[in-house]
């Protein structure tokens, strides 16, 4: 009787096959799951939605020409100084904030994310990094803050301390499921800083939507004592 070997050596090549994409391509790529030499592979790394050419000096919005107060926060009371992001909010942007905030893949934030966040900062001396902050009760369900990750590695390339301890930024109201309209109205006291901070600070978070949050964390700092407040977030709607 004869029998076919031809599956078993095919089944045999494929493992060896797979050994050797391992060795040269050991990751996944965050976004497709495709196998890559990096957390992120070449074709979703083209594809990311750079925000690029002129902007809002003041709230990152990307602009015909350069301005220092676009037609979108004209007439806002915001409480940062500047705000910037190098992303757009959709595509392969907004899977990379998912890939972070939801499966927990913290090497997106060191090897994508926060570079290109630091990339987009202007060039000055920031006294104090911090994290925009997650409701306790929101905490303890997801077990981390994607804001204090990307802040810890924003703080990390530009050599500045995260704030921490009792000198903390803390939610002390939530603002999840709430229209822009709501979210304006509901974020006034929702922060509060513990202690004092001075100078110039960064502050951080993964996505900016209409600057509500940013911007009521921005002036308790300043109620904290700090000089300036620059806000910097992976991703803005545009």
């Amino acid at each position: 009787m004869r029998v076919n070997r031809k599956p078993q050596t095919a089944g045999v090549y494929r493992q060896y096959l797979n050994a050797a994409l391992d060795l040269f391509y050991p990751t996944r790529c965050a976004v497709c799951e495709s196998r890559s030499s990096d957390v992120l592979c070449c074709g979703c790394h083209d594809e990311l939605p750079i925000i690029s050419g002129e902007r809002c000096d003041r709230c990152g919005l990307p602009t015909v020409f350069d301005t220092p107060v676009c037609e979108g926060c004209k007439g806002v009371d915001y409480g940062f100084d500047t705000a910037v992001a190098p992303v757009s909010y959709g595509g392969v942007g907004k899977q990379l904030v998912r890939a972070l905030k939801y499966d927990g893949d913290f090497a997106v934030a060191r090897r994508v994310m926060a570079p290109l966040m630091v990339g987009s900062l202007v060039e000055r001396r920031y006294e104090r990094v911090v994290a925009v902050p997650m409701h306790p009760s929101r905490r303890r369900m997801r077990g981390f803050n994607q804001a204090e990750v990307l802040a810890q590695e924003v703080a990390g390339f530009i050599g500045v301390e995260v704030s921490g301890g009792f000198e903390v930024l803390r939610r002390v109201r939530d603002q999840v499921e709430l229209s822009a309209v709501e979210r304006r109205r509901n974020v006034h006291g929702a922060f509060r800083f513990g202690g004092r901070i001075k100078g110039t600070v960064l502050l951080v978070d993964d996505v900016f939507t209409t600057g509500a949050t940013m911007s009521e964390c921005a002036s308790e700092l300043i109620r904290a004592g700090a000089g300036e407040v620059h806000a910097v977030s992976f991703c803005r709607t545009c």
